[in-house]
């Protein structure tokens, strides 16, 4: 696995794109920053509105499989 994982957000919806080449607008997570960007909700500033929770706690579950 990479050590970013990307965020894509299609049509209004929000998935983590463990591929990395889904449509749509994206942004990256360095995977040792994901609980800083939890805290910090980092997502919700490079998309410009609010990330669902699920898709955090769909990254830090990522993060405890690594």
């Amino acid at each position: 696995m990479s050590s970013r994982i990307r965020v894509a957000r299609v049509d209004g919806e929000f998935f983590v794109d463990r591929v990395g080449n889904m449509n749509g607008r994206g942004a990256y997570v360095c995977v040792s920053c994901i609980p800083s960007a939890l805290k910090k909700k980092s997502l919700n500033r490079s998309f410009k509105t609010n990330v669902p929770p699920n898709i955090y706690e769909e990254l830090l579950a990522l993060t405890e499989n690594l």
